[in-house]
């Protein structure tokens, strides 16, 4: 054995990984809570979906508007004011337009704004793309991207691992 190979450490095993990733808290279910705290939404049930590449959000007349050089997106949570009833209206910067394929294979042109979710005790910004999910069980999916910026770990046999999102 060289002396460069000796002073290299050992590659921790999968189960010391995933024991870490557990202890950690960044395990997933296949569905669990997301908060929006930088939209007011304390909490609301995802789709964990690890063969989507973005997340995705409930989001009903989404349109631009520019204010102060800048670009924005106004848009309306139908169900989502803090107590869980009734619309909400919320803006957030606008990240791009962008083309997205859905799960039946339909491409279309999405708003994708960045915002911060929350999981558990874990916060991550992230970019949301806003569709009309009303024929989904879900109001929001959370896609690899948002997965793989938490390191989480999905146990797809598992539902709400990371409990309701802590509030700050």
């Amino acid at each position: 054995m060289s002396a460069e190979q000796s002073k290299q450490k050992p590659k921790p095993n999968l189960k010391v990984q995933t024991d870490t990733l557990i202890d950690g808290g960044h395990v997933l279910g296949w569905r669990e809570w997301i908060g929006l705290p930088e939209l007011g939404v304390p909490f609301i049930k995802a789709k964990v979906d690890t063969g989507a590449r973005t997340s995705s959000l409930h989001a009903l007349n989404p349109h631009e508007f520019e204010q102060d050089g800048k670009k924005y997106v106004r848009f309306v949570l139908p169900h989502y004011r803090g107590d869980g009833h009734g619309r909400m209206e919320c803006v957030a910067p606008l990240v791009e337009r962008r083309e997205i394929r859905s799960s039946n294979g339909n491409a279309e042109e999405r708003f994708v704004i960045a915002t911060h979710i929350a999981v558990g005790h874990h916060r991550l910004k992230v970019e949301v793309s806003l569709a009309n999910r009303s024929i989904m069980g879900f109001p929001m999916l959370l896609g690899r991207t948002a997965m793989k910026a938490g390191r989480f770990l999905v146990l797809p046999s598992k539902s709400y691992l990371a409990g309701k999102p802590e509030q700050s």
